[in-house]
């Protein structure tokens, strides 16, 4: 209720929200971003944090056109830098979905996928998920996709990204990377 009085605006509308809890107990908040004008369709998502002393807008994604609706597979610290990570999905209007990966961070917050993995088409249906996978440390290893059609030639199937410092990730892999 909190962080959705801060959207008065008329042309933007909170669609969802999801909440993580930190280490240190300060709760994060992603907002789903929707337009709110007519024939417009597109989004963003925002990271609040709320604290004892208030709460503190922390990063905005870039407008993510034909976005419908943004969905969470994990939104939990993927990279272990302390802020929430959003593993998720994109939809159109037409219920077409997209997985994204959007790094928690102060100020512009990037999607990860698109930048990684150029051209790569993964699926988003119950029989696919995709998934973040943690080392023995609990830190995130790499983000597991089902690649239809893929560019490398290896036929459908799934395709492993390593999670890189600062929330980047590596290209896509049909071995699984190795996990301390």
């Amino acid at each position: 209720m909190l962080v959705q009085r801060q959207y008065r605006a008329p042309d933007i509308v909170p669609a969802g929200a999801f909440r993580w809890i930190g280490l240190d107990g300060a709760t994060y908040v992603l907002v789903d971003v929707q337009s709110a004008i007519e024939g417009l369709v597109q989004a963003r998502v925002d990271l609040w944090m709320l604290a004892d002393s208030g709460i503190a807008p922390l990063g905005r994604s870039d407008v993510m056109p034909a976005a419908a609706a943004i969905g969470a597979f994990a939104f939990e610290d993927l990279t272990g830098d302390g802020l929430p990570d959003l593993l998720g999905y994109v939809a159109d209007s037409a219920g077409v979905s997209y997985p994204v990966l959007i790094p928690g961070a102060r100020g512009a917050m990037g999607e990860e996928l698109e930048l990684a993995a150029p051209g790569w088409r993964f699926a988003t249906d119950t029989d696919s998920l995709p998934r973040a996978v943690r080392d023995s440390r609990g830190a995130g290893c790499y983000v597991q996709l089902w690649a239809e059609d893929p560019p490398d030639g290896q036929g459908d199937g799934w395709r492993y990204l390593a999670l890189l410092p600062g929330g980047r990730l590596g290209a896509p892999r049909a071995a699984v990377p190795a996990c301390p």
